[in-house]
C-alpha cells in the first residue's frame, strides 16, 4: 500500500524567491513498488515568457531540473523504486521568476502514480509582495524613507510600492517591496540608510505598525514632551495629570518662572522622553 503527504500546498512568496516541498512516498506493502511522480504546470502570468525553475532532488544523486513557461510547458516525470515498508522523500524547489509581477501565481499539479492508483496534490505559489527593513541612522528614519522613494521613483523601479518610517520604532525604515533583492542597491549612496536586515517580512507582521495608537496612550504621568501647537507650540514639558476620558494632559512647562498647569489635547503634545529612560 502507497501512501503520501506533503508538507506544504500554498505559497506566497516574492518574485525571485524559492519554495521548497516535501512530499513523502511511504511503501506499506510488503513488496517493492515502482511509483512515477510527475509535475505538471499551469502559470497565470502578466508575461508569458517568463520562465518558473521547478528542481526535484534527493532520490537520486543527479538533480532533475525542468524551466516551464506559460508558452512552453513540459511535464518533469521521476520514477523511483521504494522496497517494501520503506520511504523516500522527493525535495522539490521551485523558483519563481526575478521579473515576475505581484499576482503571477504558478499553479503545480503533483502525481504520483502507483500499482494501486494515482494521488495528486495541487500546490498554488502565488507571487506577492514583502517588507524588507533598511537599517538607518536613529532620527534619520523619514529622510531615509524619502530618499528611497525619490530615488526608487528617479529610477523608475515599480517594484517598490511603499516605504514606511513608524513613528514608534528607531532606526529602521520598511519598504515594501516584490524584489527584495533590489533593496540593498537601491539604498546605496543614500545617507543614513546603514543596509538591509537579512530575511523578508509579510504585511501581517507589521501591521501593528500601520495602525497608530492614540497619543494619550503611549503618555504617562513624568514623561517629558514637547508641545507641537498653540501658543506655547516648541516649549518642553513634564506630563503630571491624564484625563483618559477627555483626551486630555496636564503639564507644567518647564521655561515658565513658576510652575502653572496647562491643560492641553493629547494630540498638541509630542512624547520626547520616557519617565527613568
Amino acid at each position: 500500500m502507497i501512501e503520501v503527504t506533503i508538507n506544504k500546498e500554498d505559497f506566497k512568496i516574492p518574485a525571485g524567491r524559492i519554495a521548497e516541498i516535501v512530499v513523502v512516498i511511504s511503501n506499506r506493502g510488503d513488496r517493492k513498488e515502482e511509483v512515477t511522480f510527475k509535475v505538471l504546470a499551469t502559470l497565470e502570468m502578466k508575461d508569458p515568457s517568463l520562465e518558473w525553475s521547478v528542481s526535484i532532488i534527493g532520490v537520486k544523486k543527479e538533480e532533475q531540473k525542468l524551466l516551464v513557461t506559460k508558452e512552453e510547458n513540459n511535464i518533469l516525470e521521476y520514477k523511483i523504486d521504494i522496497p517494501a515498508n520503506r520511504r523516500k522523500e522527493i525535495y522539490i524547489t521551485i523558483v519563481s521568476p526575478r521579473a515576475a509581477e505581484i499576482g503571477d501565481t504558478g499553479k503545480f499539479k503533483f502525481e504520483v502514480i502507483h500499482s494501486e492508483g494515482l494521488w495528486a496534490k495541487d500546490v498554488t505559489i502565488k507571487v506577492e509582495s514583502a517588507i524588507v527593513a533598511v537599517k538607518t541612522t536613529i532620527g534619520q528614519e523619514i529622510k531615509v524613507a524619502r530618499d528611497i522613494g525619490l530615488k526608487s521613483k528617479l529610477h523608475g523601479w515599480k517594484e517598490i510600492y511603499a516605504v514606511l518610517a513608524p513613528y514608534n520604532l528607531k532606526g529602521y525604515v520598511f519598504v515594501e517591496t516584490s524584489r527584495p533583492d533590489k533593496v540593498l542597491s537601491l539604498i546605496r549612496g543614500i545617507r543614513d540608510a546603514k543596509g538591509v536586515v537579512r530575511g523578508e517580512m509579510q504585511i501581517e507582521e507589521i501591521k501593528h505598525y500601520l495602525t497608530p495608537t492614540p497619543t494619550i496612550h503611549r503618555i504617562s504621568v513624568g514623561d517629558i514632551v514637547e508641545l507641537v501647537e498653540g501658543p506655547f507650540k516648541g516649549e518642553q514639558a513634564k506630563v503630571i495629570q491624564i484625563d483618559e476620558t477627555k483626551n486630555e494632559i496636564t503639564v507644567e512647562l518647564f521655561a515658565a518662572m513658576v510652575p502653572i498647569p496647562i491643560t492641553v489635547k493629547a494630540e498638541a503634545v509630542r512624547l520626547l522622553e520616557k519617565e527613568g529612560e
